[in-house]
């Protein structure tokens, strides 16, 4: 007899759409498939059925010289600096090859375009003979920072890309990237779990949770008034600075999060949240809006109302 096939649902009827020139927050527990998804944007996972539109086009339904022209505006920046580095050659390699390859730069220029691109992520020119294991985290994040915009791109997906780095170099790197896309006009796909991360970045944030978005609106806006109950726990659940405001309610939900294999009916979130009704477990919501802006919308048959956010 042979096992059952079983179906993780990563991603599961997600649809949202990134502004020219503004940052995107996506945060959720580890495991509801915030990387999947940014992973999904850039070419690198391939989904089963769906669209990605692309400044009007649709990538999955491009052919394979018109999908290797486009992707070289899609760029990634992975959670890992080291990892996302070939070990084995020079900063000097790493950042021209993909421009030579892709005809972005000559023979003549290059050096000097991989000057300027060090300068950039802020880094002297000078060390474009050094290896990777040579420098420190924060430095070789500034090296993938440059290998992303190596190529011109207008849309990079940073995957958590300052999660393994001191909370003093987490700040510069934060900033270098809203320089960057200051001056560039990139937009930006960012991946955290830090939820003070993603409200000092992001102009809009999405919430993820078990591969569905339950809440998206604008930065300022969702972090003052959550409307769905898991963005108000991970908010209530991020440390406090502030020791007179450490007594404030928590909203921590019961259980473990679902398998992905076996997902609950109704809302998804239903089995955890302390607003959970009879309708919640059999009827399962779907984006709708609040009350307070266009832009803010929420999959709740719960959502906290204003009143209670007073």
């Amino acid at each position: 007899m042979f096992a059952k096939k079983e179906i993780i649902h990563a991603v599961d009827g997600v649809s949202f759409d990134i502004r020219e020139g503004e940052t995107l927050g996506l945060v959720g527990e580890s495991g509801c498939g915030k990387s999947t998804t940014g992973r999904l944007l850039v070419g690198i996972e391939k989904p089963d059925s769906g669209s990605i539109f692309y400044r009007g086009q649709n990538l999955l339904s491009m052919d394979r010289n018109e999908k290797k022209r486009i992707r070289i505006g899609l760029q990634m920046i992975f959670q890992d600096p080291y990892s996302s580095l070939n070990p084995r050659k020079h900063v000097f390699d790493i950042l021209s090859e993909p421009m030579l390859y892709h005809h972005i730069a000559t023979k003549e220029n290059v050096a000097s375009r991989v000057e300027k691109l060090l300068e950039e992520v802020g880094l002297p020119g000078n060390v474009k003979e050094r290896y990777p294991h040579e420098f420190s985290g924060g430095q070789r994040q500034r090296i993938v920072i440059a290998k992303a915009l190596s190529l011109e791109p207008d849309f990079i997906v940073c995957d958590e890309p300052v999660s393994a780095l001191d909370n003093s170099i987490q700040a510069q790197i934060l900033n270098l990237l809203k320089d960057i896309q200051n001056k560039r006009r990139i937009t930006y796909l960012f991946i955290a779990h830090g939820l003070g991360i993603v409200h000092y970045v992001s102009h809009r944030v999405a919430v993820m949770y078990l591969g569905k978005i339950v809440e998206i609106g604008g930065s300022d806006e969702l972090f003052r008034h959550p409307a769905h109950p898991y963005s108000q726990m991970l908010i209530s659940s991020a440390p406090i600075a502030d020791p007179l405001l450490r007594d404030r309610p928590h909203y921590i939900p019961k259980g473990e999060v679902p398998s992905a294999i076996n997902l609950p009916h109704g809302c998804r979130f239903h089995d955890r949240c302390p607003y959970a009704t009879e309708k919640c477990k059999v009827e399962e919501p779907e984006l709708r809006q609040v009350d307070v802006t266009d832009e803010h919308l929420v999959a709740c048959w719960n959502p906290i109302c204003i009143e209670n956010r007073k």
